[in-house]
């Protein structure tokens, strides 16, 4: 996630972080980039992020 968030630069990025809480601690376990676009003040996900996310939540079930 920090490599994706170093290269948009100056502009925005978005992504998701995936994982548990255990007592007081969230334990990360994955991450990823969306393939949306960004400004340097927003980022608009459309369908298609939507989309990516519902496929990468699935797939990383199995």
């Amino acid at each position: 996630m920090v490599m994706h968030a170093r290269s948009g630069g100056n502009l925005e990025v978005m992504g998701l972080m995936l994982g548990k809480v255990d007592g007081e601690t969230m334990i990360i376990m994955d991450s990823f980039a969306l393939p949306v676009e960004g400004t340097e003040t927003r980022v608009n996900a459309q369908a298609a992020a939507y989309e990516y996310m519902a496929a990468y939540i699935e797939n990383a079930k199995q």
